[in-house]
């Protein structure tokens, strides 16, 4: 069974957000950019080392502004999917992750080609979340071809694992 406590996007943004030390809000040219391994990441998001507060949530909820959050810890693992089979992706994550014994799923969209699915599953330590990790995208990879990607990477830095905060909640 997929949580439902969560009924409103303002609970689900202060799931997203109550662990983060600051913010990126997004530029309208590149704001930052990282050297790693010879690659260079640009971003549009420029980075506050403050507290997100209710005025930012709704400047973001109202299109002011965009806002994103790093992922960097595991506690969540969220799902970028632009694919054509929508429903049978869900499904399946639902499946796999129930496998797992993990019903925290909770789905959003960034536009009428992305979905985003965050799933809360609390792990505290690198290695299991990992693990979990392989082990869902394998079986993903088994039954669909490869439209998402997952966050965080830890290859990436920071401003490579930004997820963009969501406007809408969709409810199962």
């Amino acid at each position: 069974m997929i949580n439902q406590s969560t009924n409103s996007i303002a609970e689900l943004l202060k799931l997203l957000t109550n662990n983060s030390s600051g913010y990126y809000i997004e530029q309208k040219s590149i704001s930052s950019f990282k050297e790693i391994d010879g690659h260079t990441v640009y971003s549009k998001f420029k980075y506050y080392n403050k507290a997100i507060t209710q005025i930012l949530i709704n400047q973001h909820l109202s299109k002011d502004i965009n806002i994103a959050v790093a992922l960097k810890n595991y506690d969540a693992i969220v799902y970028d999917y632009s694919g054509k089979h929508r429903e049978a992706f869900i499904s399946l994550l639902k499946y796999f992750f129930m496998q797992e014994g993990i019903n925290n799923l909770y789905i959003t969209t960034l536009n009428n080609q992305k979905i985003i699915l965050y799933v809360r599953v609390n792990l505290k330590n690198r290695e299991a979340f990992i693990s979990l990790n392989k082990k869902i995208e394998k079986k993903l990879l088994d039954r669909l071809a490869k439209e998402w990607r997952v966050l965080p990477n830890f290859l990436r830095p920071d401003i490579g694992n930004l997820l963009q905060l969501p406007r809408e909640y969709i409810k199962l």
